[in-house]
């Protein structure tokens, strides 16, 4: 059996294996040198893109492929524009047409169509590294894309957002149902070529108060998520605790959070609601950590009823190899 095979016995409820994978952003500098295909070009070129992100596969002996390696593809093709362009960290988005100057913009009358946001070249690019990447049959394949709230911090601001919550929350309704058919079109597309898609939202309880949850996540999330044609994945950061119930009760089917503070305690939060993906930490195990540390982690991951052993967040773009290496065999070590 594969490990493709093993994740999908997983998310079918199937076997008690805990496979490793990359659901998150896979792209390291290490693997950049070591192939030719570096940041900023590999975020849009299909073929640097592809060839990055099967860098997991080919040199650290994961059975996942991921794309892409940001979280600004979608705010790109709805104006946004980029910051930090640089093989060293993921971009961000710097500004937008929709960041008012001390003010929270209404959606204007003439907001892209959702034919104009799938023909921006950022989608077509994702699309075509898609198609790419799917005649890998080998490898389980998760593609990722904003849901509607992460999207409207994009381009919006998250302050912008959070204070127009408390103070005109029904513009920030307005805001999310603009976006919502544009990220449901392309998530679908996305999942036609993938085995999973992922939708990354920022949920964090600690910005987002749990009052809000239902209004701006629960009220738009699931019509992405009922649209796509595979698996589908919410992903999280921050501490989500308090709301892992809500999060787990969205219809997707893995729940992606940052957890390793209190894999066994989240575990009983949600239950057997959703299959849960988790929780090695990103920056103080999977980075800063030795081989051993990693393998611990993840061994405890499975011990507390993590479905599938992955990083609980990005994996940081100066992550060593053989790190990553320790993470895909972490049974046999």
């Amino acid at each position: 059996m594969t490990i493709r095979d093993e994740i999908i016995d997983a998310l079918e409820g199937h076997g008690d294996t805990h496979p490793p994978a990359i659901f998150t952003q896979s792209g390291t500098v290490e693997q950049m040198d070591g192939c030719g295909a570096a940041w900023p070009e590999a975020h849009s070129d299909p073929a640097k893109m592809a060839t990055l992100a099967l860098q997991v596969s080919e040199k650290c002996g994961f059975g996942t492929v991921r794309i892409p390696f940001n979280i600004t593809n979608d705010s790109v093709a709805f104006g946004g524009v980029e910051r930090g362009l640089v093989k060293e960290s993921q971009p961000t988005i710097g500004s937008s047409p929709f960041m008012g100057d001390g003010d929270f913009l209404d959606v204007p009358d003439d907001f892209l169509s959702v034919d104009e946001f799938m023909a921006n070249p950022r989608i077509q690019a994702m699309l075509e590294t898609a198609n790419q990447l799917a005649k890998r049959e080998d490898l389980f394949f998760t593609t990722s894309l904003n849901a509607p709230l992460a999207a409207i911090d994009n381009i919006l601001g998250v302050e912008n957002v959070l204070m127009a919550l408390f103070m005109d929350p029904d513009r920030v309704t307005k805001w999310l149902a603009a976006v919502t058919p544009h990220l449901t079109a392309y998530g679908k597309a996305l999942s036609e070529t993938s085995d999973m898609v992922m939708y990354i939202e920022e949920a964090d309880a600690e910005i987002l108060p749990p009052d809000c949850f239902q209004p701006v996540v629960g009220n738009f999330l699931p019509k992405l998520i009922s649209a796509a044609d595979s698996f589908t994945a919410i992903h999280t950061c921050g501490t989500t605790t308090d709301i892992a119930k809500d999060l787990a009760s969205l219809g997707e089917t893995l729940l992606s959070p940052e957890a390793s503070h209190d894999m066994a305690g989240y575990k009983a939060l949600v239950g057997d609601s959703v299959k849960l993906a988790g929780a090695v930490n990103p920056v103080k195990t999977l980075f800063q950590g030795t081989p051993a540390d990693i393998v611990a982690e993840a061994k405890a991951s499975a011990a507390a009823g993590f479905d599938i052993i992955t990083p609980e967040c990005g994996v940081p773009p100066l992550t060593p190899n053989e790190n990553l290496i320790a993470l895909a065999k972490y049974r046999e070590l």
